[in-house]
């Protein structure tokens, strides 16, 4: 399991997060002023109690009514990341982590209740800062699949990818990111299955990326069967063949 902080947990964090920004907004002379963080903060607070009492009244993978999964959720996910813009301003790079982390945790209960993502930037920023912490191939595998879903519960117009002049694009950065997390669980069918959706989703980026996974495959020493299947992948694609 990829430890994904619940609605109400959140508000603990949100205390800490609080405590972080005071420290350096107070004495610069700034509360009360145009984005008071300390007012987002607030916002935030009330919007995950009322995903916690939403969990509990309909349930916590219930369709919500009139795509309430998906306005809610993506308005909270614009919010914190106004407020993680100002963490970046302000230097607080463990607090940005932090509200990245509770990205995650917005991400995971729009999908809960069949949502879709728009606000996407932020939720993958998160599992970046979250997946640099696990080690266990089984948790590396959770968090594959975690991406994977988060994929598929993706707004068409963005999973569509029409503009791919941005290399920092979040909806780019989600694939390269899966395909680096299946390869570091050790798991060779579920990298399988990961690098045949990286060639299809982002064909202009894969022979780059297994590329330099052969060079990592050298640098990190990964086991004989890891660097065969990336192996495979990168001669087969070399070749404009993958069977």
């Amino acid at each position: 399991m990829i430890p994904i902080p619940a609605p109400r947990n959140a508000l603990e964090h949100l205390r800490r997060i609080r405590e972080m920004f005071l420290a350096v907004w107070r004495p610069q002379g700034k509360a009360g002023g145009e984005n008071d963080p300390a007012a987002l903060i607030a916002t935030l607070e009330q919007f995950f109690t009322m995903l916690a009492e939403l969990d509990e009244r309909h349930g916590r993978e219930a369709a919500l009514p009139d795509d309430d999964a998906t306005r809610l959720g993506n308005t909270g996910l614009l919010t914190l990341a106004e407020l993680s813009e100002i963490g970046q301003q302000l230097g607080l790079a463990k607090a940005k982590a932090e509200l990245e982390r509770l990205a995650v945790s917005i991400g995971d209960w729009i999908m809960r209740h069949h949502g879709h993502v728009r606000a996407l930037d932020p939720i993958v920023n998160g599992l970046a800062v979250m997946a640099n912490e696990l080690h266990e191939p089984a948790a590396l595998e959770d968090m594959t699949a975690f991406m994977g879903k988060l994929m598929q519960a993706t707004a068409s117009d963005i999973a569509a990818d029409p503009d791919k002049s941005d290399d920092g694009r979040p909806w780019r950065i989600l694939q390269l990111n899966r395909a680096i997390v299946a390869t570091r669980s050790y798991n060779t069918e579920l990298m399988s299955r990961v690098f045949d959706d990286l060639i299809q989703g982002l064909p202009g980026d894969a022979k780059d990326f297994f590329r330099e996974g052969m060079r990592q495959m050298e640098v990190v020493q990964y086991p004989a069967r890891v660097r065969a299947v990336m192996t495979h992948y990168f001669q087969a694609l070399a070749q404009n063949s993958l069977h």
